[in-house]
């Protein structure tokens, strides 16, 4: 009973979101205070759609990869399955036993064990580039002064190496440091959109500091929002043909609305939920 109250009055909250969008685009500009109001009505979603999150795929595991190993699988994971990566990162590990060994390897070498993934011809150099790069920099191929540094210290030395972008240099501060960092991937670009997070004229990078903005400050919440919306995009809010009539997020939800208003049927439906 509790939690269907709670979803009728994150329904209502969005409802509201809708018409004052609306009447933003009619009237212009609005008060300071009106768009406060707005920001803090999207947080307290951003809550809901996390606690839903949570409440259907699980509370993800942190991750037990020191910063190294951490940037070295997000460099792996690129355009590449999850099931892929972890492949190319056991076979490194067990070919190699270390990053020195894979830094001072032919590349040809590193290029055939990490096979499985997506352009390892592209992979293979640019990360042995990256290694011998720390090395020079930093004396040992370490990176846990990472976690020592501000958020924003973090992403700038990590984001300096070819390959290593806002999304890369995020996920190895969120996932190895949990430093309170969204990093924004396809799959929380694209859900966000459609949930009315964002505009869709934002680019991932420009999306990030809007999104976190509406997120706390701790990373275990971010963590929390970051998994949840890739596993929901892997298994429901997919690029090409969502699965509305599954999605436990419908009623927040933009994309569906817009889609239930075309079809001219109502918004909620009696379906059960996923």
């Amino acid at each position: 009973m509790k939690q269907k109250q709670r979803r009728r009055q994150q329904s209502a909250l969005y409802s509201q979101a809708l018409f004052e969008t609306a009447r933003d685009t009619e009237d212009g500009e609005r008060s300071a205070v009106e768009k406060a109001a707005d920001q803090a009505a999207q947080r307290l979603r951003v809550q809901e759609i996390t606690q839903r999150l949570v409440e259907h795929y699980g509370e993800p595991e942190w991750s037990s990869k020191d910063p190294l190993s951490q940037l070295v699988d997000v460099l792996l994971s690129h355009r590449t399955r999850d099931e892929q990566t972890a492949a190319a990162y056991a076979r490194l590990r067990q070919r190699f036993g270390s990053w020195e060994a894979v830094r001072d390897a032919p590349t040809a070498a590193v290029e055939e064990a990490i096979a499985v993934v997506n352009w390892p011809e592209i992979k293979a150099p640019r990360l042995q580039t990256i290694l011998r790069q720390i090395t020079a920099e930093r004396g040992a191929l370490n990176l846990d002064f990472l976690c020592t540094l501000p958020v924003a210290e973090g992403l700038a030395w990590l984001s300096r190496f070819e390959g290593v972008g806002p999304k890369t240099a995020a996920c190895v501060l969120l996932f190895s440091c949990r430093l309170p960092v969204l990093p924004v991937d396809t799959h929380v670009h694209r859900i966000a959109i459609r949930l009315g997070l964002i505009s869709p004229r934002l680019t991932p990078e420009q999306a990030q500091p809007v999104l976190q903005a509406l997120l706390p400050t701790d990373a275990r919440a971010i963590y929390n929002f970051h998994k949840g919306l890739v596993w929901h995009g892997q298994r429901c809010c997919y690029f090409q043909r969502p699965r509305c009539e599954r999605c436990f997020l419908r009623d927040l939800c933009a994309y569906y609305a817009a889609g239930q208003q075309r079809q001219g049927t109502p918004r909620e439906s009696k379906e059960g939920e996923g």
